[in-house]
């Protein structure tokens, strides 16, 4: 696997609510019953109950889910072949993992200048991506298993974006933990004609 399809992997489980123990399977009644009388409501909330019936997930289970190696945040970081501290995040590869005691997401790249994450964090969020701030993680790690030589190729979705208060969808591309706008179509949302005057993209309303 690599740190790209670890994202893309992430990515797909976002809004996959949090249960404490649990690994991207469906919580069953006896599920629940039995992950809370091992670590408690301080960890296993009683309001997770209304997740019965739901597949969910915890913070190293998005991971485990993702590769198919059942490792906890603790072994992780103790397995890591690499260790860094979060403060250099941005020489990281997507795909790298973001860790602190007790916790661990994905790195999936720079949003301007910003890095952003995924993790399952917590009964209250679920698997969401956010901006690195918005958690005390202090390190970023390697996993031997996790190929990393490709973060620099392009990636190429559809998405949706907003100009003008309108939505429209264009080819998004990802390179190096940046999003990129293909010219013309960022000129078709805005109502210019897009050519070129040799290797200078020229626009021109319509």
């Amino acid at each position: 696997m690599t740190g790209e399809q670890l994202v893309a992997f992430a990515r797909s489980k976002l809004g996959t609510p949090y249960v404490y123990g649990m690994k991207g399977t469906v919580m069953s009644q006896a599920n629940f019953n039995y992950l809370q009388g091992l670590f408690g409501v301080k960890l296993v909330w009683n309001s997770d109950e209304k997740k019965v019936g739901k597949v969910c997930v915890d913070c190293s289970g998005l991971i485990s889910w993702a590769t198919g190696i059942v490792l906890s945040s603790a072994q992780l970081f103790e397995k890591a072949v690499r260790k860094e501290p979060i403060g250099t995040i941005k020489n990281a590869p997507i795909g790298a993992l973001v860790w602190k005691s007790g916790h661990v997401g994905i790195y999936t790249g720079l949003v301007g200048n910003v890095p952003y994450y995924i993790a399952a964090d917590g009964s209250a969020y679920g698997v969401r991506e956010v901006p690195l701030s918005q958690n005390s993680f202090t390190h970023w790690l390697l996993m031997e298993y996790i190929n990393y030589d490709k973060e620099d190729d392009e990636v190429v979705t559809r998405e949706k974006i907003i100009v003008d208060g309108k939505e429209i969808v264009v080819d998004l591309i990802f390179k190096n933990g940046t999003n990129y706008v293909k010219i013309r179509d960022l000129g078709d949302a805005l109502g210019y004609e897009v050519s070129s005057k040799g290797k200078t993209p020229v626009l021109q309303k319509k």
